[in-house]
Formats: structure tokens, sequence, C-alpha cells
């Protein structure tokens, strides 16, 4: 395996690895939507799984997003909410863990955006910011809909 040793290189493993984890999230969020409850929650992670398609699209369009090795922190993200799905009883509280588990991987993805911003420039620097702002804002929603379901009795 060879080292990536240049910015260039670096930069092009950053959004393939982005592409990657928006892949994962479009194909294995589906399953766990189904786990959901919160009919509000559910329509959050659908819009979740299209602003995934569409942003994986997005990353192969700047010709830098094909290819590349597997995401290891989105697969162990969704690993863990399928985990949840099998072994938190249906409810508030599976609601709660998978939106927890969402979460991280929303900081995870917005955390490596701002890698692949400080590597870019240009027209790249500025669609890769926007990418990062949309999971900004999904992240906030969840984030809001998470103090409405805590807020739930048992």
């Amino acid at each position: 395996m060879s080292k990536t040793d240049t910015r260039d290189a670096l930069l092009t493993t950053a959004i393939q690895d982005l592409r990657d984890a928006n892949e994962l999230l479009a194909k294995r969020l589906p399953g766990i939507v189904e786990h959901v409850e919160d009919a509000g929650l559910g329509d959050l992670l659908r819009r979740a799984v299209e602003k995934a398609e569409a942003d994986c699209k997005r990353l192969i369009e700047t010709g830098r997003g094909e290819g590349g090795d597997p995401n290891i922190w989105m697969k162990g993200v969704l690993d863990d909410a399928d985990r949840d799905a099998r072994t938190i009883a249906a409810g508030p509280l599976l609601d709660t863990a998978l939106i927890g588990a969402v979460r991280k991987g929303k900081a995870a993805a917005i955390v490596s955006y701002e890698t692949a911003i400080a590597l870019a420039d240009g027209d790249l620097a500025s669609s890769l910011e926007d990418l990062r702002q949309g999971d900004i804002a999904d992240d906030r929603a969840l984030r809001e809909r998470l103090g409405a379901i805590a807020a739930t009795p048992d």
C-alpha cells in the first residue's frame, strides 16, 4: 500500500472517504428506519437517506469521489445502530439510541468535511462547505427531535 504524500492526494482520500460514508448511510439507514416509532424521527431519517444519496453524487461529480478504501467510522456507527435496533425495546428508548447513533455519524462527517475544506480551494471548497452545512442542519434537527422524544414518559 502506497502512502499518501501530497496535499492533493490527501484531499482525494478525504473526498472518497466522505463519498463512502454517504453511500453506506444511503444503503443501510433505510433498514434502521424500519425500527423507528416516532413519525417525526422517521421523516428526518428518510430525508437523511435522500441527502446521503444526493451528497454521494455530488462528491463523485468532483472527479475525486470514486474509489478509495471503505469508510470504517461510518460502518462502525451503523453497526452500532443495527445492534441497538436488535437489543433495545422499540419506542422512545430505541428512538433515542438511534438518534445518538446517527448524530455520531453526522459529527464525524462534519469534521471530515472540515478537513477536506481545509485542503481544497475555490469552487470545490465552497461545494464541500455546502455539504457540511447540510449535515449541520440535519444534526440540529435530530438534536431537537431528541429533546421531544426524551421528554416522552416510559
